[in-house]
């Protein structure tokens, strides 16, 4: 194992990660998108603990996966995923962040060795949703415009913090628009967004669980149940269909919350 590798995993177990959760994800972000079996050839990992470690990353938020003729195959998630590790540490813990996201920085320019077989990821539980998250937001460009519908309470109950600190926090340096369509249930959370600089809030009295997003060739879909989970798609006949969705959905809602209240 080389010096640098050695490191990178040294600051991936410094970050809350196994040393063999850090050999598999750096494996998988050097190589790109693999099977569980040229894994475990790579890795020497017996495939009796993959299955096991992968569960674990995903969790995580580190590592997503699509199913191709009913086989999964696994991929790194963006390595600025690496980074929400550290909200649920101790101010202990700030040295060896600085350090790991120097090696974030370096892992960003890796250019994978095998072409991804297609344009679309799944992702599971909270952190795995600011994964998602992430990759959207570090796709746009100045002066991009977004749009939400049907924005859950439960989304904004769970996700709160992150959105503020980190979505509309990035949003409105790069001055991207957005306009939201808040659920019943949500009216203090889109007042709330009403303040905000470019940013437009319409309301719709209806209760889902499930919200969707466009943003140039992205399409997403996140579903907020007791364990959420969401599916960004990178495909611009998708993103403009539901764009066009969007737009008759922002002609049904309102301007205005049904009733003002404050969370």
């Amino acid at each position: 194992m080389c010096s640098s590798m050695k490191r990178s995993i040294e600051a991936l177990t410094a970050a809350g990660l196994s040393e063999k959760e850090a050999t598999v994800y750096m494996d998988l972000i050097h190589t790109g998108e693999s099977r569980t079996g040229k894994l475990c050839e790579r890795t020497g990992i017996p495939s009796s603990h993959i299955y096991k470690l992968l569960d674990s990353l995903v969790g995580k938020g580190l590592v997503n996966y699509k199913i191709v003729n009913n086989v999964k195959a696994y991929r790194a998630s963006d390595p600025d995923a690496l980074a929400h590790l550290f909200e649920e540490k101790e101010a202990g813990v700030r040295r060896e962040k600085k350090e790991l996201m120097e090696i974030v920085s370096k892992l960003k320019i890796v250019p994978p060795a095998v072409e991804r077989m297609n344009d679309f990821k799944y992702f599971e539980g909270v952190r795995g949703i600011k994964s998602m998250y992430s990759e959207v937001i570090n796709s746009w460009k100045k002066g991009d415009e977004y749009c939400v519908a049907s924005a859950p309470a439960e989304s904004f109950e769970r996700l709160e913090g992150f959105f503020m600190d980190v979505v509309h926090k990035k949003r409105v340096k790069d001055r991207v628009k957005l306009k939201i369509i808040v659920n019943k249930g949500g009216e203090g959370w889109g007042e709330r967004r009403e303040k905000m600089p470019l940013t437009e809030v319409r309301y719709l009295n209806v209760d889902t669980e499930t919200e969707y997003g466009v943003l140039n060739e992205y399409f997403f879909l996140v579903n907020y149940s007791k364990e959420p989970y969401g599916l960004l798609i990178k495909d611009r006949s998708f993103a403009e269909t539901y764009g066009v969705f969007f737009g008759l959905l922002w002609k049904q809602a309102k301007a205005r919350a049904p009733r003002r209240g404050h969370r």
